[in-house]
């Protein structure tokens, strides 16, 4: 049996992606930080705790044992207030490096060490970001973290590929709704792709990415 874990599960992409998996056949575990309830149509596996806690540690464990398969969708993370980050806040910037790349670098690390501890094979997937390889103004911190992201993923695509573990990061692209701005800073609203929904870019990334994952 496939065992998911979704964690970001109650944000803007992670909560359709929720939905969409939840109907899928399978074993579900849902990971937020923020206790804002769970997705809508998901009454299973639903967790409200820090990902870079022990608690994480323990609830990936348990619920990679007796795997056949094990697929992560890590779509946590957050994009800091244009507001602040347009000043030389040397604390905005470390947040944001703190919430969109040394989060994403423990929940790799949880999942691949409790895959390859149960030998249980797997797939990564990273929600990447446009911002990791085009500059936006007032946004250092966040491009930067999604920028080191993507080569984290090589990284342990390189470590845990011979474990039978992928791992991949895309950039599904600007959202209607989303906060992405273009590169002066100014908000978006043309030529983005459609809010995310069980027939949208949720579900491309969640089917397309792990099969080819198998391959």
């Amino acid at each position: 049996m496939v065992h998911r874990i979704v964690v970001g599960a109650a944000g803007f992409i992670g909560r359709p992606l929720a939905a969409y998996l939840a109907a899928q056949p399978g074993r579900l575990l849902l990971v937020d930080s923020e206790p804002a309830g769970a997705p809508a149509g998901t009454v299973r596996g639903w967790h409200a705790v820090d990902c870079r806690s022990e608690r994480f540690k323990q609830l990936v464990d348990e619920f990679v044992d007796g795997a056949e398969r094990v697929e992560l969708f890590h779509a946590a993370g957050r994009v800091p207030h244009l507001a602040r980050i347009a000043t030389n806040d040397v604390d905005d910037f470390r947040t944001a490096i703190e919430d969109n790349l040394v989060t994403t670098y423990a929940v790799l690390r949880t999942v691949a060490e409790a895959a390859a501890a149960h030998r249980v094979p797997g797939a990564m997937l990273v929600l990447g970001s446009v911002g990791g390889t085009r500059a936006h103004r007032y946004k250092a911190g966040y491009d930067a973290a999604k920028a080191a992201a993507e080569s984290l993923t090589r990284s342990f695509a390189l470590e845990y590929g011979p474990r039978r573990i992928s791992t991949r990061a895309i950039a599904i692209g600007p959202i209607s709704g989303s906060s992405t701005t273009s590169g002066l800073g100014s908000p978006l609203s043309h030529r983005r792709m459609p809010a995310p929904s069980h027939g949208g870019p949720v579900r491309v990334a969640a089917e397309g990415s792990f099969a080819s994952a198998t391959r």
